[in-house]
């Protein structure tokens, strides 16, 4: 397969990923079903410290909050950079104001709390992935990073 078509192929796949992304988001956010994110939360705490004893033992829910927080935005990040190509910091910026209009969204207009710790670890989401496929596209663009294929008779 041609580069150019490979190419094609892989921001298809891109595209394709970040709608579906971007609806499960919409549905996370703005779905009046905050008590069953909370419970699933509690849940997953209670798998880590009991039914699989891994958590650190100071960890509470509201960490478990947290984490999954950051990492509702590592795809939102990784996916504006490749499809925009705008720095990691820029995406950040966007990743932030959009974590802070969420927020009040679900403060004002649903039956939601909305919170400037939210809002942190949201940013600190798009951030980890900004940076990660800005780091990665950095790493393969450099010279002798990418092996040249292999030429045949």
């Amino acid at each position: 397969m041609s580069d150019l078509r490979r190419d094609v192929g892989q921001r298809r796949l891109v595209v394709v990923v970040a709608v579906a992304y971007a609806v499960i988001l919409a549905m996370l956010v703005f779905a009046p079903w905050g008590w069953v994110l909370n419970r699933a939360t509690v849940r997953l705490y209670v798998f880590f410290r009991s039914d699989l004893p891994i958590a650190p033992s100071g960890a509470l829910p509201e960490h478990y909050g947290l984490v999954l927080n950051v990492l509702l935005f590592v795809p939102l990040g990784a996916a504006l950079v490749l499809l925009t190509g705008w720095s990691w910091w820029s995406v950040t910026l966007l990743a932030a104001a959009g974590s802070g209009v969420i927020e009040v969204v679900q403060e004002l207009w649903l039956d939601r709390q909305g919170s400037l710790q939210d809002v942190v670890a949201n940013t600190l989401g798009g951030l980890l992935g900004a940076l990660a496929v800005s780091l990665l596209a950095r790493v393969r663009s450099r010279p002798g990073s990418r092996p040249e294929p292999v030429r045949r008779p």
